[in-house]
């Protein structure tokens, strides 16, 4: 028994009505997926992260904690730490 499957629209699928006239059909009705909408607020939150780092040197993060340890104790900033 060969299977023959279409898919469509109804309109689509009852134009060949004359082919299926006296068989026995199956018909399934596929529910309409709701169309998923981008994360705007999101996609634009990156999108200024971006522009902010456009210009930033990126590093390997190898120095990332003595950065840290600078930036606490106030070096970083012309702040000496000893006075």
């Amino acid at each position: 028994m060969e299977t023959t499957v279409l898919e469509g629209t109804w309109e689509e699928i009852a134009q060949h009505a004359g082919e299926f006239a006296g068989r026995r059909l199956k018909v399934t009705i596929i529910e309409d997926e709701p169309q998923r909408q981008p994360n705007r607020k999101g996609l634009e939150a990156i999108r200024r992260v971006k522009k902010i780092q456009k210009d930033m040197r990126e590093t390997d993060g190898a120095d990332s904690l003595e950065t840290l340890r600078r930036g606490r104790a106030g070096e970083i900033f012309g702040y000496d730490s000893d006075n």
